[in-house]
């Protein structure tokens, strides 16, 4: 489940690049999700819940091609064509692959190899833009390498993508604001976009604060209260400046009510169209179905000059 994070971090951008772009694809990542889930029995019902949080949160069918990854063979083969040509100290340098294997406490082929298969997600549509995090830079670096190299061996099919660099939402964790706001660190430690108002109250109450009184942004003294106002500021619209000039002689119990109420009032529109999306999943999974056809279209043509490029056997 996607968390407020995610929300202004990946979804608000994507909502408004949709209406820039001749084509836009937006990818349910089930695939990737396997490098670090134990259990995948709840795996389709996690993947309908996070495109109807996508649907919900604005992305809409007719400008966009919403898909699930595993239903696009073509991702798997060109990623395992591609393992054939990455280096492996590439991959074992990798910044990303570091953090996740230490975050994670598990290494395995998939959490090492995950750069291949998500430059096989990017090249097997030709996408010449690609909007990531600046953590995922290194990742777009790998993929634009792998290009190349694949370019240079066995002639021109891809282009090298270009970064469009999204303003990352500084969102940290509730418990523990020196690490960015994630599921993996706790259930207490995020809001997610379908908690309850009581939920969200909950986690606003408990959050952690700083020493003294005064509520004012300096990340560097005030790490929790400056996360709270960040937070605050993402969902009202306000200025931090003038936050803090609201706040002024107030104390921390009233600024973590009011939020808590600007973030449940921020959601509700969100959470009002995910209910009703709940009620029709069969309309949902047509999307998806309709967005599978869309793709697989552009990633046989992928593959086919793939194939013959590298010499396959053909009928």
């Amino acid at each position: 489940m996607l968390h407020i994070g995610n929300y202004f971090g990946a979804l608000l951008p994507l909502v408004q690049l949709q209406d820039k772009a001749d084509k836009f694809f937006i990818m349910i990542a089930d695939l990737h999700a396997l490098t670090t889930l134990e259990d995948s029995k709840d795996l389709k019902q996690n993947s309908l819940i996070l495109a109807m949080t996508y649907l919900a949160s604005g992305i809409d069918p007719k400008k966009s091609n919403i898909f699930i990854q595993s239903q696009i063979p073509e991702h798997a083969e060109l990623a395992n064509i591609l393992g054939m040509i990455t280096p492996l100290p590439m991959l074992e340098l990798n910044p990303v692959y570091k953090e996740m294997k230490q975050e994670f406490k598990q290494n395995n082929l998939g959490l090492l190899s995950y750069p291949v298969l998500q430059a096989a997600d990017i090249l097997l549509y030709k996408a010449t833009h690609v909007p990531v995090g600046k953590d995922q830079e290194p990742h777009l670096e790998i993929t634009r390498e792998i290009a190349r190299k694949f370019n240079s061996r066995f002639g021109k099919v891809f282009p090298e993508p270009q970064v469009i660099l999204q303003k990352e939402a500084k969102i940290f964790s509730l418990q523990d604001p020196s690490k960015k706001m994630s599921k993996s660190h706790g259930e207490k430690t995020c809001i997610s976009l379908l908690d309850s108002p009581e939920k969200i109250r909950e986690k606003i109450k408990i959050a952690v604060t700083d020493s003294g009184k005064e509520i004012i942004y300096d990340p560097k003294k005030k790490p929790a209260i400056s996360n709270l106002l960040a937070i605050y500021s993402l969902f009202s619209g306000k200025l931090i400046k003038e936050l803090e000039k609201n706040y002024k002689n107030k104390g921390y119990a009233e600024l973590k009510k009011d939020l808590a109420e600007v973030i449940i009032k921020g959601l509700a529109p969100l959470q009002k169209k995910y209910k009703e999306l709940e009620k029709n999943s069969d309309d949902v999974r047509e999307i998806l179905k309709h967005g599978a056809i869309n793709v697989k279209r552009t990633a046989s043509i992928t593959m086919e000059a793939v194939r013959e490029k590298i010499g396959f056997f053909s009928n």
